[in-house]
């Protein structure tokens, strides 16, 4: 299997500039996701990452420039970093290539540097 997952409440979090807030919900999303991993099995992977940067004392609302957090985990997944990429789009063209389908017009498959 393969999880993709989202925390929104950071994001709203985030925007709503309320660092008390993002700090709670990044706190629960660490203890909910770290549950989920005791799930993942086999050739299974969770993938967890954000849509986009976010520094919730910055003044502003605005997304702002900061890197994208991504965690993969998986039994057969590589320990380490796995680099910057140069586009979110790499992500979807590596869950492309997990499913073995047609890769995005956009971005390239990460899956062979992570996988043991």
């Amino acid at each position: 299997g393969f999880i993709c997952c989202n925390v929104q409440e950071t994001d709203l979090s985030g925007h709503a500039e309320n660092v008390d807030r993002y700090a709670e919900k990044l706190e629960i999303a660490d203890r909910l996701i770290g549950e989920l991993m005791d799930t993942i099995h086999g050739d299974d992977i969770l993938l967890v990452m954000a849509d986009h940067g976010n520094d919730p004392t910055i003044g502003h609302s605005k997304h702002t420039r900061e890197m994208v957090p991504l965690m993969i985990y998986g039994e057969n997944i590589k320990e380490g970093f796995v680099g910057i990429r140069k586009t979110l789009s790499d992500v979807g063209a590596t869950v492309a290539d997990y499913f073995k389908v047609k890769s995005p017009e956009n971005g390239t498959s990460f899956l062979n540097e992570i996988k043991k």
